[in-house]
């Protein structure tokens, strides 16, 4: 026993100095701000920089209670940061200013941007999706997307993006990746995870990889459940492993591991979360990765479900987390920490190790020297007018065009005016046809355009059925909304049926799926199909401008379709 510890304390003692080093090539300053900020640290104070919470972007007086929340996790619970969530671009500029001003250490504020500030918020650049983006076979428009969100991100505040995904999407049916992956191609993929990562750094933010060992080859959504993996290590080499290879070879700053069990590699169903054969065996000795690593959401149902709050806590550290992130209860996981600590479960020096890595990434982010946000220059940093072409471009290079067998596409305007348009919403989100009605009546304001959603009765379906004949030809949009606990990618099946019958009327039908590519697999007798891989204005915008010739449909399949599709598919036109 004796021995295992001297070699826990020899190990600590490695990544100890392997932080050391990398700090001596940046300044000799660092390494005293981080040794003595630690020395002055209690071990409750430690634990409290190794916690990231959930913090509402929303305007928020500072006389509330939700403001007073806030200061509770600064000063009470001294955590190390937190992930931003909703709002808009100055109520967070804002908020994070009055944050930083109750912290004794400059604090994190990470956020889960994938696509930009729009992800989550009002407004920023609004980028299409990772999976639009590989679609338009431009490795550096990864690059100048990552440089522009971080941009953003400084200019409010944020200094930690938990992005970009390289998880392959090899599975049609994953409910929770989908579109936010870069496709099924290993080596393209990382080329991609890279150089998004790399145009983060370069504007002075930290990146992260996830969901490590790879979220991608599953139907489980991990926000409602344990997703077990049965995939060999040989293949996760081949595959899944790859793109995060190229991220940490690139030298990306943190890594996110997964909430799902890989039992052919570690002979058991723990989560990499809470497995040191993922994060200590695999990353840390085999990788060589000395980054940040921090885990998913401890508040998601893979996790809550089968593990005690204080205890998960406990067991991420334990396997080689460096952040625990949002602890369903900080109080009860921070006094299972120093409990752990106290009975020799975790040793102090352990602690440390994860501390000084996250206070080496705050000198390195320049936290330590000024920690605040301009606010008069927040709307000179977001959305730039340059950077908003930018997206635009890159999501109407993304537009794919798979099948064009009654030639619809180009439209013209009098062709379109003898079109029926149908929005056919899979969720109640008024985004879903919000550009896509508006940009077809400016082009065709004789076009015959109509919503049918969740909302919507039978009888409606059916007059929009017998309205068919009257029109030359059908362009159906069904929007299909990925998101976290829903579970499901698929159309439902009322319009799903809808669709078919549709097709089954001889017309000239198009479909265009926004959102997930796979949609054909539901109706694979279609003659006509476009796939924009978002659902979002930007998508929207660039579809219509493809559909009427305005621009060329350019896209090309970052994934395959099973049966139906090959990598690369798309027709240029």
């Amino acid at each position: 026993m004796k021995g295992l510890i001297v070699s826990f304390i020899l190990l600590g003692l490695i990544g100890q100095n392997f932080i050391f080093a990398q700090l001596l090539k940046t300044d000799k300053k660092a390494i005293k701000w981080v040794e003595e900020t630690l020395k002055n640290f209690t071990l409750r104070e430690k634990i409290g920089q190794m916690i990231i919470m959930p913090l509402n972007g929303e305007f928020t007086n500072a006389g509330s209670e939700k403001f007073a929340q806030m200061r509770r996790q600064i000063v009470e619970n001294k955590v190390g940061g937190f992930t931003l969530f909703r709002g808009e671009a100055n109520s967070i500029a804002v908020l994070t200013n009055e944050a930083q001003k109750l912290a004794k250490i400059p604090l994190f504020f990470s956020a889960d941007y994938e696509r930009g500030l729009r992800m989550q918020l009002r407004n920023g650049t609004p980028f299409t999706t990772n999976m639009g983006v590989a679609a338009s076979g431009d490795v550096s428009a990864a690059q100048r997307q990552g440089k522009i969100i971080c941009e953003e991100m400084r200019a409010i505040g944020a200094n930690w993006l938990f992005a970009p995904v390289a998880d392959i999407n090899n599975n049609p049916d994953n409910p929770v990746i989908n579109i936010r992956s870069f496709g099924a191609d290993p080596k393209r993929v990382g080329e991609f995870v890279a150089a998004l990562s790399g145009g983060v750094k370069e504007a002075g933010c930290l990146s992260t990889l996830k969901h490590f060992p790879g979220h991608g080859d599953t139907a489980t959504d991990s926000h409602i459940g344990l997703s077990v993996v049965p995939l060999e290590r040989a293949r996760l080499d081949a595959v899944e492993f790859v793109p995060f290879r190229a991220g940490i070879d690139g030298g990306v700053d943190s890594v996110m591991t997964a909430h799902l069990a890989v039992p052919k590699v570690t002979n058991d169903e723990l989560p990499a979360t809470l497995n040191p054969k993922i994060s200590i065996d695999i990353l840390r000795k085999e990788f060589k990765f000395e980054g940040i690593i921090t885990t998913d959401s401890m508040e998601m149902g893979a996790i809550t479900k089968n593990f005690p709050n204080g205890a998960s806590a406990v067991m991420a550290i334990k396997a080689g987390a460096d952040v625990v992130l949002f602890p369903p209860k900080i109080e009860k996981a921070i006094e299972a920490i120093e409990a752990a600590v106290k009975k020799g479960e975790i040793t102090e020096l352990r602690i440390n190790e994860s501390v000084r890595r996250l206070l080496a990434a705050k000198y390195r982010l320049g936290l330590a020297e000024n920690r605040f946000v301009d606010l008069a220059k927040v709307n000179q940093a977001v959305e730039k007018p340059e950077n908003v072409r930018e997206a635009n471009l890159t999501a109407e290079k993304s537009i794919t065009l798979l099948k064009n067998d009654d030639r619809i596409f180009p439209l013209t305007s009098e062709k379109a005016g003898k079109t029926l348009f149908v929005v056919i919403a899979a969720d109640d989100d008024a985004v879903e046809g919000i550009a896509f009605t508006p940009e077809i009546q400016r082009r065709a304001p004789r076009a015959k355009i109509v919503r049918l959603d969740p909302r919507s009765t039978p009888q409606e379906y059916e007059k929009v059925l017998s309205d068919v004949r009257e029109f030359d030809s059908i362009i159906l949009a069904p929007f299909v909304k990925r998101a976290a606990l829903k579970g499901t990618v698929a159309l439902p099946e009322n319009q799903t049926n809808f669709i078919k019958q549709i097709i089954q009327t001889n017309k000239p039908v198009a479909v265009i799926a926004f959102g997930s590519p796979y949609l054909i697999r539901q109706f694979p007798e279609a003659k006509n199909y476009v796939v924009t891989y978002a659902i979002e204005e930007v998508a929207q915008t660039a579809l219509i401008r493809a559909m009427f010739g305005e621009v060329a449909f350019a896209g090309k399949l970052p994934v395959s379709i099973p049966g139906i599709f090959q990598i690369g598919a798309g027709i240029v036109k």
